[in-house]
């Protein structure tokens, strides 16, 4: 399973996100206002097909990293 853990800093409302089922519905219980940035919309969208492939799963998770890198919420 290419969807490894993601930690994420504690401003962000959680710390750790193993999967592209946990990845959703952290997406899903985000505010409207972070949802709606492009970045966010592309991770949700990449992640609503993470279950199609492996590539496809691979796709999610860097796709999720990199929204979460840009709200500066990644933990390095």
């Amino acid at each position: 399973m290419p969807f490894t853990a993601v930690k994420l800093k504690p401003v962000s409302s959680a710390k750790q996100i193993k999967s592209a089922d946990d990845a959703y519905s952290f997406m899903m219980h985000m505010r409207l206002s972070y949802l709606n940035k492009p970045h966010w919309q592309a991770a949700k969208q990449a992640i609503s097909f993470a279950a199609a492939s492996e590539d496809c799963e691979t796709r999610a998770w860097r796709t999720f990293r990199a929204a979460a890198n840009a709200e500066g919420w990644l933990l390095n």
